[in-house]
């Protein structure tokens, strides 16, 4: 009873409640073999949660590649013809979706946004101009903007990102002051670093 439940508020929200449309590359899509993606959803979702996608011959999917994830069939919560059901990796960005099968890649014509809970944990007391620095925290890959003070001093290019580590190098501009760290999920923020980074 409550798999039937959970199948009917799926689709529910997926039709209703922020569904992401994608266009219909061809009318006839749906009266052939092949893979097409109609729609997936719901947006808003956060990481760890369950996503779904609709279309036609979704069976034949072999993966789903996310911005900065992948997801195999075998990891699959549900695939039919008709549906897929997946578990949002943790690792997951903004991006476009592409669905992997026999006949090609079939690519979003929408990108897929979460909501993300990013928070800052850790900034190191001081840095040198120009120095690499390691800032931690949660859903830190989602961050697309570091500002140290003025929007001369800024970083949107990074060494690296992860889930819980942002590596960059500081602007040679920057000077002493509070970071503040602007996202890029369905809510954008700015968040402001609690203690400032002495620039030595």
């Amino acid at each position: 009873m409550k798999t039937i439940l959970y199948k009917q508020l799926l689709w529910l929200l997926l039709l209703i409640a922020g569904l992401v449309s994608c266009s219909k590359d061809d009318d006839d899509a749906v009266k052939t073999d092949k893979v097409t993606l109609l729609s997936f959803g719901p947006s808003g979702s956060k990481p760890g949660e369950k996503i779904g996608f609709i279309g036609t011959n979704l069976n034949k999917v072999t993966a789903i590649v996310l911005k900065g994830a992948t997801v195999e069939a075998a990891a699959f919560s549900e695939q039919t013809a008709d549906h897929i059901i997946i578990t949002v990796p943790q690792e997951t960005e903004k991006g476009v979706v592409t669905l992997k099968a026999p006949e090609g890649d079939i690519v979003s014509k929408t990108v897929l946004n979460l909501n993300v809970p990013v928070t800052i944990t850790m900034v190191p007391a001081s840095a040198a101009k120009g120095a690499t620095i390691t800032i931690k925290g949660t859903f830190v890959n989602w961050v697309t903007r570091v500002t140290f003070g003025n929007d001369d001093a800024a970083v949107t290019e990074f060494v690296s990102k992860t889930v819980t580590d942002l590596v960059l190098k500081g602007p040679a501009t920057a000077t002493t002051g509070t970071l503040v760290f602007s996202t890029d999920s369905i809510t954008p923020m700015d968040i402001e670093s609690e203690n400032p980074l002495v620039i030595e």
